[in-house]
Parts: structure tokens; C-alpha cells; sequence
């Protein structure tokens, strides 16, 4: 086979896996972000327990100052019960000193009704804190682990570029410009395989004096329709026994 085409079928590998690992470093935030994202859910409910936890205990505090209040307002009422002469008098105070319990009761209630909203929220958010301690040792593993990966691969990326680029000093150079604008056009795959009489670049089927031609291999050819350099899979089995 052409040693040429040899050179740029191997040229094409080491580009089609430059090109691999560059999609997937430029993907490496998103990687990162995903395997954050279980532990920044949690975090979110965290905080919405909290804005809520301090919201309950404000109003908590609230309700006990109205309580208290309203409990020295009852005592007020109850001591003034000696100063009254008449029965009459003496009747409304009691009926004052009812409305007053009753409110103060309801004050009451909805204090401790407030302090089991706070116990439970309390309770909530220490079951919620374990879950983000959890996720968070998760996410350290995986982003250790990513960061390994993403670092073996831009390793593998520089060592790729040297062999690239000694690769691509052996093409001649009109050829590796066709190459070159080949790659650009059609997605890293400037060179297809002709399989059955059709380019495995675009699939189509190519007139049989163009198969006959790749096959003698005297020159390298153009699939006629999406201009790949075309080679066959004989060629580099001829040329792995030489």
C-alpha cells in the first residue's frame, strides 16, 4: 500500500482520539457538576430548614412575650377582684377575668403547638445534615476520581500530540493539507474504507472503475461524493505481513 495512506490512516487514529479526549476535558466542569449536583439538592432543603427553623422560633418567642403578657394582664384583673363593691361589678370582672383565660389559653396552645413545629423541624434538619455529610463524602470520592481520570487523559492527550505531530512531519505536505481540510469538513474522518463498493465515509456505492482503482492502490483516490481519501482493508493486511 501507499506508504503515504498508511501514514495518514494512522495519522487519523491518533487525531480521532485527540479529538475524543478534548470533547470529553471540555466536558470535565460538566462532569463535575452533575456528581455535585445530589449534594447541592440537599444543601438547598438544608437552608430552606433553617430559614424555616428561624422563622418557627421567631414566632415561638412572639407567642411566649404575648403569653406572659397576658398572663400579668390575668393576675392584674384577678387582683383588682377585692377592690369591687357591687355584685354587679363583680360579675362583669368575672366575665372579664373568663375572656382573658380564654384568650391567654389560646396563646397557649398556640405556643406549644409552635414549640412541637420546632422540635420537628429540628429534628428534620440533624436527619437532613447526616444526608449532606453523606453526599458530600460521595461527591469528594467522585471528584477525586474525576480529577484523576481527567488528568490521566490530558496526559494521554500531550503524548498523543507529540506522536501526532512526528506523524504528521512524515506526510508530505500537499498531502497533509488535503488531509488537513478533509479533517475540518467532515468531523476528524478525512480517510474511509471502501467496503463492498461503497465509501464507509458516506455509505454510497462508487463506480466500479473507482473501486478498481482503490484497489490496485498505484494511487490514492476520492470517493466521488464526500471526497474522503479511501483506502482497503486488504492494503493493511498486505502491509502489516511485509
Amino acid at each position: 500500500m501507499n506508504l503515504q495512506l498508511q501514514y495518514l490512516i494512522n495519522l487519523q487514529k491518533f487525531d480521532l482520539r485527540i479529538f475524543q479526549i478534548q470533547d470529553q476535558l471540555r466536558k470535565a466542569p460538566e462532569f463535575l457538576k452533575s456528581a455535585e449536583t445530589p449534594l447541592q439538592d440537599i444543601l438547598i432543603r438544608l437552608q430552606a430548614l433553617k430559614n424555616t427553623g428561624e422563622a418557627l422560633v421567631k414566632q415561638r418567642r412572639s407567642g411566649e412575650r404575648e403569653l406572659a403578657t397576658q398572663e400579668d394582664q390575668l393576675q392584674k384583673i384577678r387582683n383588682r377582684l377585692s377592690e369591687l363593691k357591687t355584685n354587679k361589678e363583680y360579675q362583669a370582672h368575672l366575665f372579664e377575668i373568663e375572656l382573658t383565660r380564654k384568650k391567654k389559653d389560646s396563646i397557649e396552645e398556640n405556643v406549644l403547638e409552635m414549640m412541637e413545629r420546632v422540635e420537628q423541624n429540628e429534628q428534620a434538619i440533624k436527619e437532613l445534615e447526616e444526608q449532606a455529610k453523606e453526599a458530600q463524602n460521595a461527591f469528594d470520592v467522585e471528584k477525586a476520581r474525576l480529577e484523576t481520570h481527567f488528568a490521566n487523559l490530558a496526559n494521554e492527550l500531550a503524548d498523543l500530540d507529540r506522536q501526532q505531530k512526528t506523524l504528521a512531519d512524515m506526510v508530505e505536505k500537499p498531502l497533509l493539507a488535503r488531509y488537513t481540510r478533509l479533517k475540518t469538513m467532515r468531523k476528524g474522518y478525512a480517510v474511509a474504507q471502501l467496503r463492498n463498493g461503497a465509501c464507509g465515509g458516506c455509505q454510497l456505492q462508487l463506480p466500479p472503475q473507482l473501486v478498481a482503482e482503490v484497489k490496485r492502490g498505484d494511487e490514492l483516490m476520492d470517493c466521488s461524493y464526500c471526497h474522503r481519501i479511501l483506502y482497503m482493508a486488504h492494503h493493511l493486511e498486505a502491509e502489516s505481513t511485509e
